[in-house]
């Protein structure tokens, strides 16, 4: 059985959903109108720490109470933390982009409670921005509304940590993506036989003709060489018919972002152009295997739907 703690809105406002899977350590300890705080177990890296899922207010006088609220709690808990989420609010002024600027008294309530606090921001890769307003033109406002921060001792353990803006479909707000362990780089990316080759009949001449190569050695070592060529031949064929799955969505992701950042028009014939975007993103999202997380999703929403909750605006997936 998944995990599940949610708040429930108050009308159309508020309310937030975190979401894990069952082979996670989680635990809850404490949850309020604005955040959940849960327990993570890392049995692989041997560490707890508090994993604090945050929507704030988008009224300032309610915010800047909140940073009170969740300072003083945090002063009283023990443990390594992070806090992640809708921030609603800015650390600097080339955080937001268009619109009306923000005066630098406005931004002292968030930058006391993070130095208070005595947190580091992560910082983040992709688009500068994770909140647009879906307008164009001169009414186009961008704001770095969401963003991750953490205790100094769960940097130091998490020293490769990164966190990432991802483009979504759907919502005016990117994703974040927090890996606390991304792979590392290398130069030749590891063969994986793709089972959607098998149903292109030129992929079996693509093999018959790696295997028919010949090298002088013993069987084994003739073996061994024909399977390589083999490889070499299927990796060259699947770049030419266009396989790469991987390549595709991330070429999408970048037309979305371009059109959801409004770096792109999409008036007119432009709409259309859109729409076949977003639905060949959403068809390449499940050939690459997220259709178990898109299943987690609808039994989430199944189950809010049955407690008769709507409109939650927070929504995190461990």
């Amino acid at each position: 059985m998944e995990g599940l703690q949610l708040i429930d809105p108050v009308g159309i406002a508020g309310g937030l959903v975190v979401y894990w899977k069952k082979e996670l350590k989680v635990r809850l300890i404490s949850k309020c109108s604005f955040f959940i705080d849960l327990l993570i177990s890392d049995d692989e890296a041997g560490y707890e720490w508090h994993l604090i899922n945050l929507y704030a207010s988008t009224n300032d006088a309610i915010r800047k109470a909140q940073w009170g609220e969740l300072l003083h709690y945090r002063q009283r808990s023990s443990g390594e933390w992070i806090i992640w989420g809708d921030f609603n609010d800015l650390l600097w002024e080339d955080e937001k982009q268009g619109g009306r600027r923000r005066e630098a008294w406005s931004l002292r309530a968030f930058r006391q409670f993070t130095t208070e606090l005595e947190a580091i921001d992560m910082g983040f890769s992709g688009y500068p921005f994770t909140w647009v307003n879906r307008r164009y033109g001169d009414g186009l406002i961008k704001e770095r509304l969401d963003r991750v921060l953490v205790s100094h001792n769960w940097k130091l353990q998490y020293d490769k940590a990164v966190v990432r803006h991802l483009a979504t479909v759907g919502s005016d707000h990117a994703a974040l993506l927090l890996d606390t362990d991304p792979p590392m780089s290398y130069g030749h990316r590891q063969f994986r036989f793709d089972s959607r080759w098998c149903q292109d009949p030129d992929s079996h001449e693509a093999v018959r003709q790696g295997w028919q190569n010949t090298t002088r050695g013993s069987k084994m070592f003739e073996v061994f060489h024909k399977i390589k060529h083999c490889r070499m031949n299927l990796r060259t064929w699947s770049k030419q018919k266009g396989f790469n799955a991987r390549k595709k969505i991330t070429e999408v992701q970048q037309q979305l972002e371009l059109i959801r950042t409004g770096q792109r028009d999409v008036e007119s014939g432009q709409l259309m152009h859109l729409y076949r975007v977003t639905r060949r993103f959403m068809r390449l999202t499940v050939l690459t295997g997220r259709l178990q997380q898109e299943s987690h999703r609808e039994r989430l929403r199944a189950y809010l739907d049955d407690r008769g909750v709507n409109g939650v605006t927070g929504f995190c997936l461990l």
